[in-house]
């Protein structure tokens, strides 16, 4: 029961937001243009309200070095991306020759530093890992904490939300992974909670990800029709249900505990319903979040492929 509470009470939430600012939109606007310039992106919007990106162009430099793993197999490293106006934190655990290769996205208030052990068991198992730093959850890459109002406001001033900008920042980090060990390393992303939202607008929109994986995550649950056509159309470009069934022929991965006292088991099913084939449900043991079972699982599944 605690579950649906608070789910409902997230629920309520976005939709209030929405409502709030519903008077102040028109029913002709989408909110973005076709061709719409963004700090280190071009994107555009469809018809029926999914982000379409053009380019994603950042610029990388390496940071500190902060762990060698195990008798130097691993290093893993401090990557700063930029997009001509922001700074994005990431680290990255890199094996010598990895199988496949993982984009991180940390549930919210979780930094990308918080991750640094993970990357290096990935890394050992031979998977290249990169968590970035989710822009407003407090680590050291700047931002505000996800706002619905406030990103619906900028959505409807011409401008790109940080959201759009988050899943710009997953986008770029895939692709620099690509530039280290070429264009034939299969990349998922991959993300918890929050993170996963953002995974999987990011797998949505860019076919370069050789799949999606969702932990603890789900689409955001809304009623259309009510709010105005610019309120709908802004929910569906940032709403993972929107982008699920358009993640294939790449696979979706999504885990889900019983037990998740955040976001609801039932709703990790809801996600996973809306994908397309190829797709698996995983139940695991825990609450909330990622955890060594869900790892050991990742890892496995990877190095089948």
């Amino acid at each position: 029961m605690k579950s649906k509470i608070i789910n409902a009470v997230l629920i309520v939430a976005l939709v209030t937001g929405f409502v709030l600012f519903a008077g102040c939109t028109s029913s002709e606007s989408s909110g973005t243009a076709a061709g719409t310039d963004a700090p280190g992106a071009v994107y555009s919007m469809t018809e029926d309200g999914l982000l379409e990106i053009e380019k994603v162009e950042y610029s990388y430099s390496p940071g500190d070095v902060l762990s060698s793993g195990e008798a130097g197999a691993v290093k893993v490293s401090e990557v700063w991306m930029n997009d001509g106006e922001s700074d994005v934190y990431a680290i990255l655990a890199e094996p010598q020759n990895p199988e496949a290769g993982i984009i991180f996205a940390p549930g919210a208030g979780v930094s990308a530093d918080t991750h640094l052990n993970r990357s290096i068991d990935y890394g050992e198992s031979g998977i290249a890992f990169m968590a970035v730093d989710i822009r407003g959850n407090g680590g050291k890459t700047q931002g505000v904490a996800l706002d619905f109002q406030n990103e619906l406001e900028t959505a409807m001033a011409g401008k790109t939300p940080q959201y759009y900008s988050i899943v710009f920042d997953l986008i770029a980090a895939k692709n620099y992974l690509k530039e280290i060990y070429g264009d034939e390393l299969p990349v998922y992303v991959m993300g918890s909670s929050n993170g996963g939202r953002y995974a999987a607008v990011a797998a949505g929109t860019d076919s370069e990800f050789a799949g999606f994986i969702g932990v603890s995550t789900s689409g955001y649950e809304y009623e259309e029709g009510v709010n105005g056509a610019d309120v709908d159309l802004f929910v569906k470009s940032i709403n993972p249900n929107t982008y699920v069934s358009e993640i294939s022929p790449a696979e979706t991965v999504i885990l889900h505990a019983p037990e998740d006292n955040i976001i609801g088991y039932e709703y990790g099913l809801e996600l996973f319903n809306r994908a397309s084939e190829p797709k698996d449900f995983v139940a695991f043991n825990g609450i909330h979040g990622i955890n060594s079972e869900v790892d050991g699982f990742v890892m496995d599944l990877l190095a089948e492929d």
